[in-house]
């Protein structure tokens, strides 16, 4: 159960002589050279259900003594659960609209019926609670029953697109699988949150509503020349802490569109 030590709390050897093994030494070495770590504002539900179950690197580390109990050993070797995906379909079981169950240990509905049959596990009731209270370990963002950014922002739909205008996508939603939740050079000095945001419309702090009248404008020195030099600026009032001036970075094209597009 100790598959990836970027994804969960358990460190490999890389210290002892013995047990070291040199490949996996230069690939840790290699990650904490460039600050490799899992960041992201929010991550597919599809994401949070292929992580790993047992030592989840975000799980409260108060509730480990979880991965050694008689219901997660059994968990494990009969009922084969490895991921949390597979843990909240166990889960389910609980609060299924359908479900018959019942919390007791000799519980005759289908479901318990069925992994009585096909994983031989003596008490099914006492494995499925200790899946709910697996998940329960983990914080919202990391949480697939969590109500997450993916359920309520709507993705540009391809008839948003036309001839004269792009719809921004404003997903904040990490989507893929497990390799696209990593980053790296990421700062050292900035620890990464596990607050979900709540970005709901009308859920926003309400001095967002205030409005302000900006002026942006962009210019070039030289525009179309090879020693051309833009600028953007960005003016609301005097002595503003908005107010502006801005070089356009030289690894972008100079011109005087480049400088209205950064302001």
């Amino acid at each position: 159960i100790r598959k990836n030590i970027f994804l969960q709390s358990w460190k490999t050897y890389t210290s002892s002589s013995k047990q070291r093994i040199p490949e996996l030494k230069l690939l840790t070495d290699v990650a904490s050279k460039y600050n490799l770590r899992i960041e992201g504002v929010a991550f597919s539900r599809e994401i949070l259900r292929q992580m790993p179950i047992w030592y989840h690197n975000q799980a409260n580390p108060r509730t480990r003594y979880l991965n050694s109990s008689d219901a997660s050993e059994c968990l494990r070797c009969q009922h084969n659960i490895l991921t949390v995906g597979e843990a909240e379909d166990m889960a389910l079981i609980l609060n299924g609209r359908q479900s018959q169950h019942k919390p007791r240990i000799d519980c005759r509905c289908g479901d318990c019926t069925q992994i009585k049959n096909h994983t031989q596990c003596d008490n099914p009731h006492k494995c499925i609670l200790r899946a709910r209270q697996l998940l329960d370990t983990l914080p919202p963002k990391w949480d697939p029953r969590s109500e997450l950014p993916e359920d309520y922002i709507r993705k540009p739909a391809p008839e948003d697109f036309n001839d004269q205008w792009i719809p921004f996508n404003n997903q904040v939603t990490t989507e893929g699988n497990l390799s696209d939740i990593f980053r790296i050079f990421t700062d050292k000095d900035t620890a990464p949150t596990n607050t979900l945001p709540d970005l709901k419309p009308g859920n926003q702090p309400q001095q967002l509503n205030n409005k302000i009248t900006a002026a942006t404008d962009g210019s070039c020195v030289n525009n179309g020349e090879d020693n051309a030099r833009a600028g953007a600026g960005i003016y609301i009032e005097p002595n503003h802490s908005l107010n502006r001036a801005i070089k356009i970075p030289l690894y972008i094209a100079q011109s005087n569109q480049t400088g209205e597009l950064v302001a």
